[in-house]
């Protein structure tokens, strides 16, 4: 027979067995909220430094590609300046070769090129008025050639005009029809500006693959 001590051992056992259970179920549940709480914290901080690492490779390479656009330009720029300067330098040689060009026998003929060629093109205005433009010694030494080489096929009342800018060359002006044709070595130097710079500047690359 069971006495009632027994009884009261045998419920508290009981008790303490139901107890250790509920414990141990409850601390399983802890235990796996703790640990999707985890995995949730080291998924959130993962993606943080995934975007946070994203953000600053974006960053460095627009860095990049912005320090890359800024060398270019500045290598453009010193580019430019260095054509810009051999120009320069040329020209000075070009225009000691050009007095003595205007001072030789050849000059007359090329002259004449130039007047057949203007002619060419304004002989359809043929009895208007027209104005060429010479340098002042040109016109002096070459007004009756000029005039006669203009009117040998064709008829224009010209009269001649001095341009201080013009260093050989001229350029021919009907008003009445708005027409002007510039043919003066000048214009065509200018015209040809960005040729010659790039020729002078090739030049420079040549002679520095065989220096």
């Amino acid at each position: 027979m069971v006495t009632m001590e027994e009884k009261i051992k045998l419920f508290y056992k009981l008790l303490n067995q139901s107890m250790d259970g509920k414990l141990k179920d409850e601390l399983k549940d802890l235990e796996d909220i703790y640990e999707s709480k985890a995995q949730k914290s080291m998924a959130d901080t993962d993606k943080e430094v995934k975007e946070i690492e994203e953000k600053a490779r974006k960053k460095a390479e627009t860095r990049r590609a912005e320090s890359l656009s800024k060398s270019k330009v500045i290598i453009k720029k010193d580019i430019m300046a260095l054509k810009e300067k051999y120009y320069v330098i040329f020209m000075d040689k070009f225009n000691e070769k050009l007095v003595e060009f205007v001072q030789s026998k050849e000059y007359k003929s090329y002259l004449s090129n130039i007047i057949s060629k203007i002619v060419a093109e304004i002989k359809s205005y043929e009895n208007c008025d027209l104005l060429i433009y010479l340098s002042k010694n040109d016109i002096d030494k070459y007004s009756d050639f000029v005039k006669a080489e203009i009117n040998k096929e064709s008829n224009f009342n010209i009269s001649f005009k001095p341009n201080p800018d013009i260093k050989g060359g001229l350029a021919a002006e009907i008003k009445e029809k708005n027409i002007k044709i510039d043919s003066s070595i000048n214009a065509v130097v200018e015209d040809n500006k960005m040729y010659i710079m790039q020729t002078i500047f090739e030049a420079l690359e040549v002679g520095d693959y065989n220096g």
